[in-house]
């Protein structure tokens, strides 16, 4: 059974009140089911898993260890300066294909990420912190490896993960932040809420995690963030967001060096494959 934070067609799960209050219960009265069952049913995206890029071919591939399953980069082009892409939860690296493909014109490899769970990578279950383990496993690697890492385009749970890497890994880059879900916790709870499943075995969820990995999950909310906001970011948003409300980040950028790029009828995904974003991405990359 698998549970999408980011689609409107959502599952309910029987009778809400009954539903709620049995997740809640289970929760209270065996936490280790619970957090087996949360797991299996929360952190497991609705995502296509099988593609091919339309019209590019990687040049390379490569299979970085997390601690949940190895993550699957496509490298695009040659070039040393290199340009990290990441995609947002149930979503896999082929909707950056026309970003792609416009970045390689201006003289940039990429390289692509498909985060566990998602696409070409392994694994069934991933969360926020293995998304930004895997960026920072990349952005090591590459660096390792002497590429210059000019920015990080990433798209909505990608960009959420981005603004939470440790701000010596931004150092020198641009961020392009599509689609970002400001108020991303607050969505999640949200979702599970209407689902009709407790709020508490979201909670149990997160907070099994955070102690896995040593960051208390409200830690990861971008208010915590704000600091790592320059001129070198540059957000890209729809008014018509149905999931990332765009109120939320013309807020959160209010007093910020931040760029704001506003589209209009798009909604969450469909500004990938935009001509007036990548456009817009090209001045951003060449300025």
């Amino acid at each position: 059974m698998k549970f999408n934070y980011f689609h409107s067609k959502q599952t309910r799960f029987g009778i809400h009140t009954v539903t709620r209050a049995l997740s809640s219960g289970i929760t209270r009265v065996s936490p280790k089911i619970s957090l087996s069952l949360g797991k299996k049913l929360l952190l497991n995206p609705f995502g296509k898993r099988h593609y091919e890029f339309q019209r590019l071919q990687p040049d390379q591939t490569h299979h970085l260890d997390t601690s949940l399953g190895k993550a699957h980069i496509s490298i695009f082009g040659n070039s040393n300066k290199l340009v990290i892409v990441s995609h947002g939860w149930a979503d896999n690296s082929s909707g950056f294909e026309a970003i792609i493909s416009n970045l390689q014109s201006l003289g940039y490899s990429v390289a692509a990420i498909d985060h566990v769970a998602h696409g070409k990578a392994s694994g069934k279950h991933t969360h926020l912190l293995n998304f930004i383990e895997t960026l920072t496993t990349t952005i090591q690697y590459f660096e390792a490896n002497e590429h210059q890492i000019e920015a990080i385009v990433a798209h909505s749970m990608g960009a959420v993960a981005t603004l939470n890497l440790p701000a010596e890994l931004l150092k020198n880059k641009k961020l392009v932040l599509i689609a970002t879900p400001i108020n991303f916790f607050e969505l999640m709870f949200e979702k599970v809420d209407k689902a009709g499943i407790s709020k508490k075995l979201l909670t149990h969820v997160l907070e099994s995690i955070g102690l896995q990995f040593g960051r208390h999950w409200q830690s990861l909310c971008l208010s915590q963030h704000l600091d790592k906001l320059s001129d070198n970011a540059y957000f890209i948003h729809d008014q018509e967001d149905k999931y990332a409300c765009y109120d939320a980040v013309s807020r959160y950028l209010e007093a910020q060096k931040s760029n704001l790029f506003t589209t209009q009828g798009l909604g969450h995904r469909r500004l990938l494959g935009d001509t007036k974003v990548i456009a817009h991405i090209s001045q951003v990359m060449t300025s």
